[in-house]
């Protein structure tokens, strides 16, 4: 008779699915505090993945609170934006916060992928890569964990595995097959992003500034809700991309490709970029943005990152908020094994509402009405001739306003928040 494959065991306080940002952010904070993690990624690193690699003062302070060095790692450091629109460029500098490093960095997603997996595994998680989560693992009606097919590789045995946990984290990005299982849905009336990208050699590759340019037009020349970019990787290359609103006034039939295609060809000169000699091809993907996945916690278990939709609105950015998520979601979990008390978990859906609600529904309202023929064009020309508008633009699409600080900004986004609270999202 034939030998049955023997399914492999490992019971575990965290599941940890999903390896990128917010798993491993997850997963270094649970086992940083003690907890048994075990993390399971279905790729194997570097793996490639369409992003734009600029990471902000935020998302740099977030990996620093982790033991990520970005200066011994060598990682581009970059000072601020230059938004270019209508002719224009306005340069700002990323503003001062004691809480915050004064700098943003460019890395390449597998670079930034293996050191922030490196940190969780040297704060005691187990990492599986190149292992592919079949199913959660449902008893009397109750997550327990998932079944999964590994390898061999990645430090996974090879066949049938199970692994059985207290608590499950949820970070395996936009599609997640895993949180659609458990009934996560995204909110279809809400926008999410389009992207792609390639790398392209440079001469410029070394910049201070990442740059963003609003000169993205439609076949009747009106300005689109979005954006290209160059962000210098200071390897010879830089990271040249468009980013788009989903849904807009007859926005659906527009081509990424051919969007991009025609904005590498509207690169400023100054970059002396080839737009037909990319190092890389193009590679795309959708953005689930501002909190637009729900539920993104169950009884045992919580959704963080893409999986969660936390992209940033404003700008696209997944690596700050992935991050963040990441870590709350390992705060709540902890507090629920040190009090042996599922009902913590709780605390998750309040505190992403007290840190991100008010931010993410007023960005909402925001690429909503940037939608509206006209507006965007008349945003940016308001933005790039005003320094003071330029950097409150800056601030409020990167998220470095704070409730506790004072200034002019603040007064402002605190004011247009509260005129958003009498909008409802529209369902």
């Amino acid at each position: 008779m034939p030998e049955r494959d023997v399914t492999e065991t490992r019971a575990c306080d965290v599941l940890v699915v999903g390896g990128g940002p917010a798993g491993c952010a997850a997963a270094y904070w649970a086992a940083h505090a003690g907890h048994d993690v075990l993390l399971i990624e279905q790729s194997t690193h570097p793996r490639e993945r369409a992003c734009g690699d600029a990471l902000t003062p935020g998302a740099v302070g977030e990996l620093i609170s982790m033991g990520c060095d970005p200066v011994a790692a060598r990682w581009h450091r970059h000072e601020g934006l230059r938004m270019t629109a209508h002719g224009r460029s306005l340069e700002m500098r990323w503003p001062c916060d004691e809480r915050l490093p004064g700098y943003g960095v460019v890395v390449r997603r597998p670079r930034l992928d293996a050191l922030t997996a490196a940190r969780a595994r040297a704060a005691g998680a187990q990492i599986w890569t190149g292992t592919h989560v079949t199913a959660p693992l449902i008893t009397d009606g109750h997550l327990r964990g998932c079944h999964a097919v590994g390898s061999g590789t990645g430090g996974a045995p090879s066949g049938p595995l199970v692994a059985h946990a207290r608590y499950v984290v949820i970070a395996d990005g936009p599609r997640s097959t895993f949180g659609r299982a458990l009934g996560t849905a995204r909110t279809r009336t809400y926008a999410q992003g389009l992207a792609m990208r390639a790398y392209y050699p440079t001469p410029r590759h070394a910049e201070p500034w990442i740059e963003s340019v609003f000169a993205l037009i439609d076949r009747d020349g009106g300005q689109l809700p979005g954006y290209g970019w160059v962000f210098p990787v200071g390897d010879g290359t830089a990271n040249v991309g468009v980013g788009l609103l989903s849904h807009h006034d007859g926005n659906e039939a527009i081509s990424l490709d051919r969007l991009f295609e025609q904005w590498t060809r509207q690169i400023p000169e100054r970059w002396e970029i080839d737009p037909d000699g990319p190092h890389t091809p193009p590679v795309g993907g959708r953005l689930p943005m501002g909190g637009s996945v729900r539920p993104r916690s169950g009884p045992n278990w919580v959704v963080a990152g893409d999986a969660a939709g936390s992209v940033n609105p404003w700008n696209g950015d997944g690596i700050g908020p992935a991050l963040g998520t990441g870590r709350l979601a390992a705060e709540v979990i902890g507090r629920a094994l040190e009090a042996d008390d599922a009902l913590e978990l709780r605390r998750y859906e309040t505190e992403l509402a007290a840190r991100w609600q008010r931010y993410h529904h007023l960005g909402r309202i925001a690429t909503r009405a940037l939608g509206r023929p006209g507006l965007m064009r008349r945003l940016t020309q308001l933005a790039i001739r005003s320094p003071q508008m330029g950097n409150l633009v800056m601030r409020v699409s990167t998220d470095l306003l704070r409730d506790d600080q004072r200034g002019g900004p603040e007064r402002i986004y605190r004011a247009a928040s509260a005129m958003a609270g009498l909008w409802r999202d529209r369902s």
